[in-house]
């Protein structure tokens, strides 16, 4: 599922000035930690708001019928049944280290992770955008902000669907789960995509659909922007997203 860490995968994205704790250097080299805090309450923005940050898979693009086949496909390789739509629903967004457990025991994370990307590649013409997401990369773009996505996902795989959108030249900074030892709800993919974007926690906002998102917003100090589930601000279209922001027009 979208999500974990996965060697191998390239790093997407320059970094710039000094990296926080937790955080790889571009390219995958130098050590890999996580970042864990936990227990953080809903927050409002510590500043003004310069950056929004955006999750991938189920906020910007419509990547279910996608999941479904390379899950189907990694399974039938290794004499497994298919999952369905409503398995792939429940470990939806739960990450690659934990699909190892779950959907595929035994496997190790790496080769799983190039099973992915290569059968996502295969399939990214099944890729639908959100409604209201290129607009709302747009407005957020106009209004002078960085805009970034920060996935779970592999950096080959986050490409191939933001170029299969044609959303790429709209997000400014890229944050994959290949760079850091443990992706969302851990916070230190989002102190990958602030540092890139070159602002502070508390002037970014995460937005995210599931509480997975919402966790790692939260421990990181970012805005946790729930689209359809509970954040500190949630939102049930993203065409509504710039105003629930206060972004200028």
């Amino acid at each position: 599922m979208p999500g974990g860490p996965a060697a191998g995968a390239a790093a997407a994205g320059a970094g710039t000035g000094s990296r926080p704790p937790g955080v790889a250097s571009p390219g995958g080299g130098g050590r890999r930690f996580s970042v864990t805090r936990s227990g953080v309450p809903p927050r409002r923005p510590a500043g003004p708001l310069r950056a929004v940050l955006f999750d991938l898979d189920g906020v910007l693009a419509d990547t279910f019928d996608v999941w479904c086949a390379v899950l189907d496909r990694c399974r039938r390789r290794r004499g497994l049944p298919p999952l369905g739509p409503d398995r792939v629903r429940e470990v939806w967004g739960q990450g690659l280290r934990a699909d190892c457990e779950t959907l595929f025991p035994g496997e190790s994370p790496a080769r799983l992770a190039r099973e992915y990307e290569e059968a996502f590649v295969e399939e990214a013409g099944r890729v639908r955008p959100v409604p209201g997401a290129e607009a709302a990369l747009l407005a957020c773009r106009k209004a002078g902000r960085v805009t970034g996505v920060v996935t779970n996902s592999p950096a080959g795989m986050a490409e191939a669907v933001l170029r299969e959108l044609r959303f790429r030249p709209m997000v400014d900074v890229l944050a994959t789960g290949d760079e850091v030892l443990r992706g969302k709800p851990d916070p230190a993919l989002l102190f990958v995509a602030v540092a890139r974007a070159g602002v502070n926690p508390g002037e970014a906002a995460l937005v995210g659909d599931t509480p997975l998102d919402i966790a790692a917003a939260r421990a990181a100090g970012v805005l946790a922007v729930g689209y359809r589930v509970p954040g500190d601000i949630t939102v049930d279209e993203l065409a509504r997203l710039p105003d629930r922001l206060g972004l200028p027009r």
